[in-house]
């Protein structure tokens, strides 16, 4: 049986004014067809993997934001981003990967009973985040990139919304993987001002 976790990420821009281990690929063991995904807050019950714990369904939707000061609007000076995800230790083991605020743990498991078969793990945006007003910032104007404390390799590809569906990462046979992802807003235009949402839709799925 395959389970598919699909986490959602809501971008939000505020603008207002004018107009134990270092490399984060880690083992786990062989056994039925399971996927797993968390991109920000996760549930785990009886413990960490290694305490004997499993994952749970979580519905929570986490918020990553920014907001413009009215100086700074259209400046091309990128801003960071910071998101309500508390997520800071890995479910594998309880290590410190991510550091929230500022950063958002995302990771994914694949189970199969032997070692043959892969998962990928994708996002997918809408074109534009909208306000109230109709108004639109292309959700191309976030971008982030993907580390872990201990390990700056990009496990998990880094990069930018194109207002389609990314390829993020190919998650082999009983194995885990996770990093950190740290978001900014380009800040490369003028738009006017209101709260601007959209929702980043990731997914991890096995063939």
């Amino acid at each position: 049986m395959s389970n598919n976790f699909k986490p959602a990420l809501v971008a939000l821009l505020m603008l207002t004014g004018a107009g134990s281990a270092n490399a984060w690929i880690l083992n786990i063991n062989p056994g039925p067809r399971q996927i797993y995904i968390q991109v920000g807050n996760g549930s785990y019950t009886g413990g960490n993997y290694n305490a004997g714990g499993r994952p749970a369904n979580n519905n929570t939707v986490n918020v990553v934001s920014v907001n413009v000061p009215a100086a700074s609007l259209g400046n091309s000076t990128a801003l960071p981003m910071t998101s309500n995800s508390t997520a800071a230790n890995s479910f594998y083991d309880g290590f410190n990967v991510c550091n929230p605020p500022s950063q958002v743990y995302i990771g994914g498991w694949v189970r199969v009973p032997g070692s043959s078969g892969s998962g990928v793990m994708s996002v997918t945006t809408p074109a534009s985040l909208v306000n109230a007003a109709g108004n639109t910032i292309p959700f191309s104007s976030i971008s982030w990139t993907s580390t872990a404390n201990q390990d700056s390799t990009a496990h998990i590809a880094a990069g930018t919304f194109n207002g389609g569906t990314i390829t993020l990462a190919s998650i082999a046979a009983n194995r885990w993987v996770e990093n950190c992802m740290t978001f900014s807003y380009a800040n490369t235009a003028i738009y006017a001002s209101g709260t601007y949402t959209g929702r980043a839709i990731y997914t991890l799925s096995l063939p």
